[in-house]
This record gives C-alpha cells, sequence and structure tokens, in this order.
C-alpha cells in the first residue's frame, strides 16, 4: 500500500485552558472539545499510512486525544513534539497499535517531546503506529487520587500519582504505579463502579501489554500478558477508561456467530461524544468470521481506523473500523484469543 506523504501544517494557535473537570462522584455533561490539530511531523516521519488520517489532536477539559496514524522509513523514534497547550505535567506512557497488531507506546514527556517504543521490533512502530484511541490527561484537575494497597506505590519513573476522572459516566484513569505484592491495587469508590465486569488494556514495564481487571465490587487488579513481574516494575494507567455508567449508549448489533458478554462482561455498545465514538462491553465467538458488527452511518469514521483492544488471557488486538462501518478483529497473535474474548471497554476513537 502506498503512504500518504501529505504533512499537514500547523498554524499559529492560541490554546484555551482548559477548565477544571467535573467532580470525581458527580458525572458532568462533556466538555465542548476544541478543533482537531495537525501535529506537524518531524525526522522522516509521514502521515496517512494504509488509508489512514493524518495526525492530529485534540483536548477537552484536561484529556488530550489522538487521531490518525503514522509511520517512517527513518531509525529516529521521535514523529512530532506536542504544542505548548498540550503537554503532560509529568512523563506520559500511552499504549498504542503497531503493524500487524503489535503492541507499542507513546512516551511523552512534558517538553513535548513524544517518543514511539514497540514491545518487540521497532520495525513495527516504522512499519505502522496508529494514534486512534489513544489519550492521556495533561494535569491532575479535576481528578480524585486512588488510595493503593498491597504495596504499589505512585509514580515511578517521573510519571504522576494513580487517579481518577468521572466525566459523563466514563471513568478515566491517570498516572502509574509499580512494586506491587499482588495483582490488586485499589479498590474504586461505590459510585464509580462498573455494574459488570470489565477488562481495559494497559502499558506495562518496557511496552509490554497488561490490563485492568475490574469487578462490580471496585477491586481493580493488573494482569500481564507476560510475566507479572512487568506489572510490578512498571503499570501505566495513563490512557485507559471503561463506562460506568452505560445512559446514552446504543446497543450494537453483533452479527456472524459473535454473542455478547462473555465472563460476565456487559453488552456491545457505542456512544457518540461531541464525536468521539465510545465503546463498551465484550464479544466473542465460536465462528472463523472477524467481523463482529457494522457501525451505522452516522458514527462511522472518514478513513481507515485501527485501535487496541483486549483480548483472552491478557493478549493483544486490535480494531480495524472501515469508512463503510465495517468493523474487524484482528489479533497480535491467534484468531482464537478473539474469539475467545474481545473486550470493547476502554476503547474509542475521534471521527
Amino acid at each position: 500500500m502506498t503512504k500518504s506523504l501529505a504533512v499537514a501544517a500547523l498554524a499559529t494557535l492560541a490554546f484555551a485552558m482548559p477548565a477544571p473537570g467535573a467532580s470525581a462522584q458527580t458525572a458532568a455533561a462533556p466538555a465542548p472539545f476544541q478543533a482537531l490539530v495537525a501535529l506537524p511531523l518531524i525526522n522522516g516521519w509521514t502521515n496517512a499510512p494504509f488509508g489512514t488520517s493524518a495526525a492530529m489532536v485534540q483536548i477537552a477539559n484536561s484529556i488530550v486525544r489522538f487521531k490518525g496514524a503514522i509511520a517512517t522509513a527513518g531509525a529516529n523514534p521521535t514523529p512530532f513534539i506536542m504544542p505548548l497547550g498540550y503537554r503532560p505535567a509529568t512523563n506520559v506512557y500511552v499504549p498504542v497499535d503497531l503493524c500487524n497488531a503489535t503492541n507499542g507506546r507513546l512516551f511523552i514527556q512534558p517538553n513535548g517531546v513524544v517518543t514511539v517504543q514497540a514491545e518487540t521490533s521497532f520495525s513495527n512502530a516504522q512499519c505502522f503506529t496508529s494514534l486512534d484511541g489513544a489519550s492521556f490527561a495533561r494535569n491532575a484537575v479535576g481528578f480524585t487520587p486512588l488510595a493503593l494497597v498491597n504495596g504499589w506505590v505512585n509514580a515511578p519513573f517521573a510519571t504522576s500519582a494513580s487517579a481518577f476522572e468521572n466525566n459523563a459516566g466514563i471513568l478515566q484513569l491517570k498516572g502509574a504505579i509499580a512494586g506491587g505484592t499482588a495483582s490488586q491495587a485499589f479498590t474504586l469508590p461505590a459510585a464509580v463502579r462498573p455494574v459488570t465486569n470489565v477488562y481495559v488494556p494497559i502499558d506495562l514495564c518496557n511496552a509490554t501489554n497488561g490490563r485492568l481487571f475490574i469487578q462490580p465490587s471496585g477491586i481493580v487488579s493488573v494482569q500481564a500478558e507476560k510475566s507479572f513481574s512487568n506489572a510490578k516494575c512498571f503499570t501505566s494507567l495513563d490512557g485507559a477508561s471503561f463506562v460506568h455508567n452505560t445512559a446514552g449508549f446504543t446497543p450494537l448489533v453483533l452479527i456472524n456467530g459473535w454473542v455478547n458478554a462473555p465472563f460476565s462482561t456487559g453488552l456491545a455498545a457505542f456512544r457518540n461524544i461531541s464525536g468521539v465514538v465510545q465503546f463498551k462491553g465484550a464479544i466473542a465467538t465460536t465462528k472463523a468470521n472477524p467481523t463482529p458488527f457494522v457501525l451505522p452511518a452516522s458514527v462511522r469514521p472518514t478513513k481507515n481506523v485501527y485501535v487496541q483492544v483486549d483480548l483472552c488471557n491478557a493478549t493483544n488486538g486490535r480494531l480495524f473500523i472501515q469508512p463503510n462501518g465495517i468493523v474487524t478483529v484482528q489479533a497480535e497473535t491467534l484468531f482464537s484469543n478473539a474469539q475467545c474474548f474481545t473486550s470493547l471497554e476502554g476503547t474509542s476513537f475521534v471521527r
């Protein structure tokens, strides 16, 4: 496939500071999203491989959301520098999808420098790095600290303390933790607990893959695809989110033998929030067809979109979402992991 070489120019903009977030216990109406802003690429990185859109960024409250995808033939892992109004207050590590559904992450520093890191080979990042679905909180305004247990401690590697924000029924997490002696890291307050089991993909040490297992009791456990030592070394909560209030969500019509709610999770559904399509629930199948649903025309992307999802046993996967609405589940390793379990929680994209 031919890579697009068009790089959007960034106009000189005045960035308004976001309003403080809602109370942690009371869901506020979503804040207006600022317009998408082009990210000028550097060091030989180019925009829009494989029919995706150009790299862009937007903000609402303190949440920065990315859009698009990038690639490079070069060896420099820094594709862009965040504009001043979009930089985090501390180091941030956010999981992203790479070539062939392999796992990677963005390392974002307070000076705005962004580095792409791959779990396996950097060639996967060079081939394809999707920014769709990636997000982080700029600062702790509006967030409530989490009370850690079992030896877990806050802010390894100059990150921020773990915290959460309830924004229109979506619980956004931030910060990072390390050092736990058991998988349970914290318990969520009753007001923001999910009504079903929830599994959310997260980044662990050395860009390895992991997930949060969140129960209706509020207990949150860290699970690693490979070794729990990766979680103890470093567990990033940045970019992790889940839906705890399903009001306003529309059920997805499953096809091709896919079924809802494996392992006591929720029904697959979506909601359009100011142009951000947010998914919830989980699905599974005994069939070989990788297309579980087709998105309605009103929430289809204008370009191809690839977003990371959690599969069975904390393995890595992604959704491939086309402008015609067709959604395909792809697995990093075996498709049987997607058949066993595909979580849609924490997954979103900017239309």
